[in-house]
């Protein structure tokens, strides 16, 4: 899946959407982010990272070389089956 269709899943299943932040090209992101949350990044390099900010602290925690990958993985964070 893609980040749009990530979106969509992750309502779909009921997810707030304030649980999760996405910060992709092609969609506007926000410069604060106010809780611990897992955020989707989309790099230059080709590389999608699953990060972490909280109380000023960064971390990725997760790196994938696709972005189908790093959707599933943030999918299933929230969605277990």
């Amino acid at each position: 899946m893609n980040h749009r269709q990530l979106m969509a899943a992750l309502r779909e299943a009921g997810v707030p959407d304030r649980q999760y932040g996405l910060q992709v090209r092609d969609l506007p992101s926000s410069e604060y982010i106010q809780e611990s949350i897992p955020v989707l990044v989309d790099h230059r390099d080709g590389r999608w990272t699953i990060d972490v900010w909280e109380r000023g602290e960064h971390w990725v925690e997760a790196s994938f070389d696709s972005e189908e990958e790093a959707c599933d993985h943030l999918y299933a964070k929230f969605v277990r089956h």
